[in-house]
């Protein structure tokens, strides 16, 4: 170690400068904490309407699976009715 001696002052000054420090750091961690709670809130505004999406997009698929159902029956029709008037694949 160094011959030097740690006086009072110099003590109290490097405990200051540290304290400084500290609340430079608690400061720039509140900074860092407010922002990734404003991105939590929007990637949960997102999760949301992405609910909201899939929920649409499932209430579509539904439809169309009715809907395929019901052409699937015309062509049933169609094909019986040219069964019964004869009509043939061609050939």
């Amino acid at each position: 170690m160094s011959d030097e001696k740690i006086t009072l002052e110099l003590l109290g000054a490097r405990v200051m400068a540290l304290t400084a420090d500290v609340r430079d750091l608690q400061n720039r961690f509140t900074g860092v904490e407010l922002r990734l709670s404003a991105l939590e809130q929007r990637f949960s505004g997102l999760e949301q309407r992405f609910s909201g999406l899939e929920q649409r997009f499932s209430a579509v698929e539904g439809r169309l699976g009715v809907l395929e159902d019901r052409v699937g029956r015309v062509l049933a029709l169609v094909v019986r009715i040219a069964e019964r008037q004869g009509i043939g694949p061609h050939e």
